[in-house]
């Protein structure tokens, strides 16, 4: 009962993500949503240790957000649950952020002036 009240207190968020490895390992499926991955993938595109991956996977599949798509040997192979409409908002969320972002950055850009020197007297060239 009081696991199911923390989780209220801290918010949906907060319990989603609760470390930036969760970040890193939803852009990577987000990135690659048409395929499954072992852990050992997973952790080498994203540069997480493998233990990192280990302890994040079970909260990422508990909120549906990946799950175990087949396994080969002894190894799951995860994949983004693209039929959950929250990782389709999530996708579209993150898609939008990134455009704001491009967008922001190509503004900076244009808004940068430049200093150019009006005379050669102001140009510091090494002897």
């Amino acid at each position: 009962m009081s696991q199911d009240f923390n989780e209220l207190d801290n918010g949906v968020l907060t319990n989603l993500f609760s470390s930036r490895a969760v970040a890193q390992i939803l852009d990577f499926f987000l990135d690659h949503k048409e395929f499954d991955y072992p852990p050992s993938e997973i952790a080498k595109k994203t540069g997480l240790s493998f233990r990192t991956i280990f302890r994040e996977m079970p909260s990422l599949e508990r909120n549906q957000l990946i799950f175990n798509n087949r396994r080969i040997g002894k190894t799951n192979m995860y994949k983004l649950n693209t039929d959950f409409e929250a990782v389709v908002l999530l996708e579209k969320f993150v898609l939008e952020m990134s455009q704001l972002r491009t967008s922001e950055l190509r503004m900076d850009a244009q808004n940068t002036i430049i200093e150019v020197p009006e005379s050669e007297s102001e140009i510091d060239i090494p002897e």
